[in-house]
């Protein structure tokens, strides 16, 4: 494998790939929004939850089929981007959070993603990113639906 050189990053540069996250999410840009995920190598893959998924994915075939479906190895994947969604807006709790080492950040908070018919998602997501090449990354996605405690009815 060829040497992995971490660059240093800033907080904004984190906000942009939040937003061409975002951004790929509502123009159903699948090849867009997997370029914006360091798919790494056998010893540090991409570590990747989705939201509404329960197997965790380690490389670009299991993230695809999140997004859009139609992986026989990934049976229960109907695709996330074709739910439709028109905004999605990240909440976060305290703003990207400098990594130690100060070669990434990571981010936790809450998305709010609205569909075509106005109703939302919330999820709480985990993003932790690096930067390789000039491209800011996404090496760690963990995101599910937020829990809200019942009202006793």
């Amino acid at each position: 494998m060829p040497d992995r050189n971490f660059e240093p990053m800033t907080k904004a540069e984190v906000v942009a790939a939040q937003r061409a996250w975002a951004k790929c999410v509502t123009e159903q840009e699948v090849d867009g929004l997997l370029e914006l995920y360091d798919f790494g190598d056998p010893d540090a893959p991409l570590l990747f939850k989705p939201t509404l998924a329960n197997v965790i994915r380690l490389d670009r075939a299991g993230a695809r089929s999140y997004f859009v479906g139609g992986d026989p190895n990934y049976p229960d994947d109907t695709g996330f981007l074709n739910l439709g969604w028109k905004t999605v807006e990240f909440q976060s709790a305290v703003g990207p959070v400098l990594k130690a080492g100060g070669l990434g950040y990571k981010d936790m908070g809450h998305k709010i993603l609205t569909n075509l018919n106005g109703e939302t998602t919330r999820a709480d997501y985990t993003f932790a990113y690096h930067k390789l090449d000039g491209c800011v990354l996404i090496s760690l996605h963990h995101s599910s639906l937020t829990w809200f405690p019942s009202t006793g009815e």
